[in-house]
């Protein structure tokens, strides 16, 4: 009996002790997988994208060239049709800047500059553009032009009523060479004059139907935008100059002549 039990004790501690060392190689085993070290992958190649600069855009220089109906009058301070021209032009993304030695409706416009003067012919225009230098020294890229209106009301030394109107188709077709002359990237947008409070007569007549043909001897750098039937008689304050309401009728007829010109949202540098 004792020496069972004497074996028993020593067999025991025995296993116990092998069976820890067991459980230690086992641990600290140097045949354990590896731990696998990442490797980075290098592309053969580094693309670099390319930037594309877009080329500068400076603002189309539009000059409104005429009379009082460019000038604004009826309601000065409205700044005639150039009030919401300006205005629907932002709208339609164009940048532009109106150009002329001329300013008025300071009070409604941003832009008040133009070429308008009250009272003035086609004579008087194409002298002083030999003689101020306007176009020379503005650069228009685009003309708005609407003029002849005076022309039309000529009297004779004992104030009756005359016009020539074959010299009146001629001094506009020598004003608009001498425009092409002096700015040869220009582009004139030559309107159908609007009538007046009581509508059109005969010299009226006569005269905007001349316009188209004259205009289309000038090339593609001339077109038309018909304004002799765009107003009525609600749309005017003086038996010539048209209410608010009748310069807009107009900024619209301009508005849609710029675009048709198909210039893209600015000029190019």
């Amino acid at each position: 009996m004792h020496r069972i039990l004497f074996l028993i004790l020593v067999v025991l501690p025995v296993a116990c002790t092998q069976g820890v060392a067991h459980t230690q190689i086992v641990a600290s085993s140097p045949t354990a997988s590896p731990v696998e070290t990442p490797t980075l992958a290098i592309p053969s190649a580094t693309v670099i994208p390319t930037l594309t600069v877009a080329s500068p855009c400076t603002p189309l220089k539009i000059m409104p060239l005429g009379d009082s109906i460019t000038y604004g009058e009826g309601i000065v301070g409205y700044g005639g049709y150039r009030n919401l021209l300006g205005a629907l032009l932002e709208s339609d993304g164009i940048q532009f800047d109106f150009v002329g030695s001329q300013t008025s409706g300071e009070g409604a416009l941003i832009d008040p500059d133009h070429e308008g003067h009250p009272g003035w012919r086609i004579s008087n225009l194409r002298r002083a553009i030999a003689e101020e230098g306007w176009l020379e020294r503005h650069q228009p890229d685009i003309i708005l032009l609407h003029i002849g209106t005076n022309d039309l009301m000529q009297v004779d030394p004992n104030n009756q009523r005359y016009v020539n109107l074959a010299a009146v188709s001629e001094n506009l077709s020598a004003f608009l060479d001498d425009i092409l002359a002096r700015l040869p990237g220009v582009h004139v947008i030559l309107a159908r004059i609007i009538r007046t409070r009581w509508g059109s007569d005969v010299n009226h007549l006569y005269y905007n139907e001349a316009i188209p043909e004259i205009a289309a001897f000038k090339g593609a750098r001339v077109s038309v935008v018909d304004m002799q039937d765009i107003l009525s008689k609600g749309d005017f304050v003086t038996l010539y100059h048209p209410s608010p309401r009748g310069y807009d009728k107009i900024a619209h007829a301009w508005r849609n002549a710029i675009l048709a010109l198909n210039l893209g949202k600015c000029a190019a540098p």
